[in-house]
């Protein structure tokens, strides 16, 4: 009777779990023919893949721009590097680790700023990440980590303010490079991709010959899962500390108010609710997404249409209408 019963309530969960992906796989679609715009949508829960599909001509084995979700994965080899002992901490000054950017600045303050400043994104530099003189000046500089130190003046003191700043995340590339004395994308490989098989990427590099920290990360969407797996497991693939818990809890903290629409910032990663669950997320143009929601063990990967005119959060209602209801 005992077996009976067990067969019974797992038949009835699997009949709600296809109900639910159907729902999801329904929604999904409708969208896209109104706006075909999806490249992947990959859920994780509980130690499975909930839905996987592609649309508008992608496949699994396609890689995509990652965009602005390069720049978590930027955080993520940035503590690694903590843990190696390649740099001392994220409280350590810049000017420290990079000197020769600093010679000559007149603003002393410019000199305190920490790579926490850099990961929180409130070195305090002006800027303007959709455009403008700032930032236009620092996309052709040939060495844009001097562009930004020394031509960019600060409008606030290192850590009063968030200001989302992509010329921070590429001076993090470039300190990984200087303290490791590997690429990053050397580094990456060793330390990261390799442990966890990931083997087919592209990353562009900067004008300064340094792989970008802000952008430019082709990956597949199903080793994008990997690294959202990866932080769900706190830092742990098989069996091997990849990342340390510690690193991982700092990263995911909210700090500075970030994004309306997507909610607050943490060490290059965001963070919001869903529901009454808490998740943080890598988030990039057009509407690249890894999400990570921990209280019910599940992780969402997102890719859409990468050079679109603006982006897409069509994600975040699946997840609130779709996918927590689940769980009610």
């Amino acid at each position: 009777m005992k077996h009976i019963i067990n067969y019974i309530v797992f038949f009835i969960c699997a009949m709600n779990l296809n109900a639910q992906t159907a729902i999801i796989d329904r929604y999904v679609k409708e969208y896209n023919r109104k706006n075909p715009l999806t490249h992947s949508v990959i859920i994780y829960r509980d130690g499975d893949v909930l839905y996987e599909n592609y649309f508008n001509n992608f496949d699994s084995e396609k890689l995509n721009n990652l965009k602005s979700v390069t720049k978590s994965i930027v955080s993520i080899l940035i503590g690694i590097a903590i843990d190696k002992g390649h740099i001392e901490s994220e409280n350590v000054k810049v000017s420290e680790l990079l000197p020769e950017l600093f010679v000559g600045v007149g603003d002393k303050r410019k000199s305190e700023i920490t790579v926490r400043d850099l990961l929180t994104m409130s070195a305090g530099f002006q800027w303007n990440n959709l455009g403008g003189k700032r930032r236009g000046g620092w996309d052709k500089s040939v060495n844009p980590s001097q562009y930004l130190i020394q031509n960019v003046p600060l409008v606030n003191n290192p850590g009063d303010k968030w200001n989302y700043n992509s010329g921070l995340s590429h001076l993090l590339s470039v300190i990984i490079s200087r303290t490791t004395g590997m690429s990053s994308l050397e580094f990456a490989r060793k330390y990261l991709f390799d442990p966890l098989g990931i083997k087919e990427i592209k990353w562009s590099k900067a004008n300064d010959g340094v792989y970008k920290g802000n952008s430019e990360l082709w990956m597949k969407p199903r080793d994008l899962l990997k690294i959202g797996m990866l932080m769900l497991n706190n830092g742990v693939w098989e069996n091997e500390s990849i990342v340390s818990a510690e690193w991982i809890e700092k990263s995911t903290k909210k700090y500075y108010d970030g994004f309306e629409q997507i909610g607050g910032y943490g060490y290059h990663w965001h963070t919001r609710k869903f529901g009454e669950y808490d998740s943080f997320l890598a988030a990039g143009w057009g509407g690249q997404f890894l999400i990570v929601i921990p209280a019910l063990n599940t992780v969402v990967v997102n890719t859409s249409k990468w050079n679109a005119l603006s982006s897409t959060y069509m994600i975040f209602d699946l997840i609130d209408k779709y996918l927590i209801n689940g769980y009610k």
